[in-house]
């Protein structure tokens, strides 16, 4: 069985702005990803509503689905 849980970093920009380069190659060799953050302008946008709804829903049913999967 592979790994069952994953686990995140949040950092903002100005602070990783601020660190040296070796640290951004050591977070980079970590397999660090970007995340995009929505605007007030891209959160009134309806389609990103939409997406964003999706995502809820699909996560919300993805946790109920390994939760009974682990837990029979």
């Amino acid at each position: 069985m592979g790994a069952t849980k994953e686990y995140y970093l949040k950092l903002q920009e100005e602070h990783y702005n601020e660190l040296e380069n070796e640290e951004k190659m050591y977070l980079n060799r970590l397999g660090l990803k970007v995340k995009y953050l929505p605007t007030n302008i891209d959160k009134e946008d309806g389609k990103y509503k939409t997406f964003k709804s999706a995502i809820y829903k699909a996560h919300e049913e993805e946790q109920k689905y390994l939760y009974n999967l682990r837990n029979k």
